[in-house]
């Protein structure tokens, strides 16, 4: 029984929860959360204030975790809006004062774990999605939509729109205006407005509401993991309603913590102006939360769970891609053969699988910025990426890729390159591998012409790597790029390619 029994702790700034589950069945065994945790008035992660409160939570956690007699226990937290440094100094003062180590995950990694427990384990999932889906996901920083098309996850938008920071502008207009409701509609619409082009309005269209518990509790009956909701509901999000007064009216009849009536109203008025765009035939909610997601993925080392963010992952780069009209001939040359390198390499980079789809994602991705200029269209490729976080990806991953794409073309990453300098020691290297790795390809269709059909690689006693290229024209253009950025890949592996070109 011992070595059954996985722990999870999840920190949200609202909230701390614990999870006890049997494995390999993920049976929940024991399933916990604390009382109220005070969400910020400037910012939702407000974790330094309520340290004192999630230690006491964590403790008596950490009672029922030795009871139990479990022995491995995973520490999990929610982001949000939570700065880089003031991260940092919340996970040291957790580690210190309950010896665990948290960590933390941005709300793209959060909402991948989330949409790939819903896409895995609601059994209705494939039926909703047969021909058009969109999932909501509210937080109480953001919302996320997800479009689902024949079953399979298209795109993801990630809007301004979250529970607790609506509530907050509801606090500030209060203090101006008697009902704030038409200057927060207002507000709703201008953020889903932007995106109300590239809604796709068909016949068969459904909506499908996750991390809305008052709903959840409402239609989902005992047993189950999804209930419809009637449309009818949100039939009206312009009819008056008192913001101030939720528990008024429609939510009366809704179960839910007193602390989180504040974020009825406001999510049923984003809810609503959602559908109004979408123009759904069937709306569902979920009761599948991020706690789920996290225990029947990375938790558990699920692979099922894995092989569908990465899914979400590529998928998110091609729509990228597809958008800002990159080559598609020459990007399916590049990350056929940047992965080639990868794999052939291995003794020498020492890279992981996770650093391989960093580099086949960057290699979709590293033209984009010639959409705005031609000209350092690397540059422009990073802060695209930059401003573009991926599902299911760190911050410290997106980071890579954005100066993957960076240094693929003209510019190197050395000790005089202001953003190389500037990257975490732990990085450097890797962007600098993978970097050197996705230059030398780069090269070899610098003609944007496919001249090269095939590729051998050989790593030679004297410190070269022969690149063999099988090519149905002159490669003189290709030697020429070739001379000039593979010398980032001696300068990083200590090796030096030799292009020899095979009629």
């Amino acid at each position: 029984m011992k070595q059954s029994l996985i722990a999870v702790i999840y920190l949200e700034p609202d909230r701390v929860s614990l999870r006890i589950l049997e494995l390999p069945k993920l049976r929940i065994v024991n399933n916990v959360e604390s009382g109220e945790l005070v969400v910020g008035t400037s910012r939702v992660s407000n974790y330094v204030e309520n340290m004192t409160a999630i230690v006491n939570n964590i403790d008596g956690f950490k009672q029922q975790i030795k009871d139990y007699q479990v022995k491995k226990v995973s520490f999990y937290g929610a982001l949000e809006d939570l700065d880089k440094v003031t991260a940092r100094y919340v996970a040291d003062q957790l580690e210190v004062r309950t010896g665990l180590k948290i960590t933390w995950l941005n709300n793209n990694q959060l909402m991948a774990q989330s949409m790939s427990c819903v896409v895995n384990h609601l059994s209705e999932f494939k039926n909703l999605s047969k021909h058009c889906l969109y999932l909501v996901s509210l937080g109480l920083d953001s919302l996320s939509l997800a479009f689902f098309h024949h079953g399979n996850f298209e795109t993801l938008w990630e809007l301004d729109l979250g529970g607790a920071q609506i509530s907050r502008l509801v606090d500030r207009l209060r203090q101006t205006t008697t009902n704030p409701q038409e200057i927060i509609q207002d507000y709703i619409s201008s953020k889903l407005g932007y995106i109300a082009p590239e809604l796709i309005q068909k016949k068969k269209t459904t909506l499908l509401i996750q991390n809305a518990p008052a709903l959840s509790k409402r239609y989902v009956s005992r047993g189950s993991h999804l209930g419809e909701v009637p449309l009818d509901l949100f039939d009206k999000p312009d009819e008056p309603v008192d913001l101030l007064a939720p528990s008024k009216g429609l939510w009366s009849g809704l179960a839910v913590e007193n602390y989180r009536k504040n974020l009825l109203v406001p999510n049923y008025m984003v809810i609503a102006r959602a559908a109004q765009l979408i123009h759904p035939q069937k709306a569902y909610v979920t009761n599948i939360s991020v706690m789920d997601g996290l225990t029947n993925g990375i938790a558990v080392n699920n692979d099922q769970s894995c092989q569908q963010v990465q899914t979400m992952i590529r998928t998110s780069a091609d729509d990228l891609a597809q958008r800002y009209g990159v080559d598609t001939a020459h990007q399916h040359f590049v990350t056929h053969f940047a992965l080639q390198f990868f794999d052939q390499l291995r003794p020498i980079h020492r890279l992981g699988n996770h650093e391989r789809l960093l580099l086949e994602i960057a290699c979709k991705v590293d033209d984009i910025g010639n959409f705005i200029n031609q000209r350092s269209h690397y540059r422009h490729s990073a802060y695209i990426l930059q401003a573009n976080p991926w599902i299911g990806l760190s911050d410290e991953d997106n980071q890579i890729i954005a100066e993957v794409a960076r240094y693929h073309s003209a510019e190197s990453p050395t000790i005089f390159q202001p953003h190389y300098r500037r990257l975490d020691d732990d990085i450097q290297l890797t962007v600098a591998k993978l970097a050197a790795i996705l230059r030398v390809v780069d090269s070899l269709d610098d003609s944007r012409q496919q001249k090269i059909t095939k590729i051998n690689l050989k790593l030679t006693d004297d410190g070269r790597l022969k690149i063999k290229a099988t090519a149905n024209d002159d490669l003189v253009l290709e030697k020429w790029s070739f001379s000039t950025k593979a010398k980032l890949f001696t300068d990083v592996y200590g090796i030096k390619p030799v292009l020899i070109e095979r009629g």
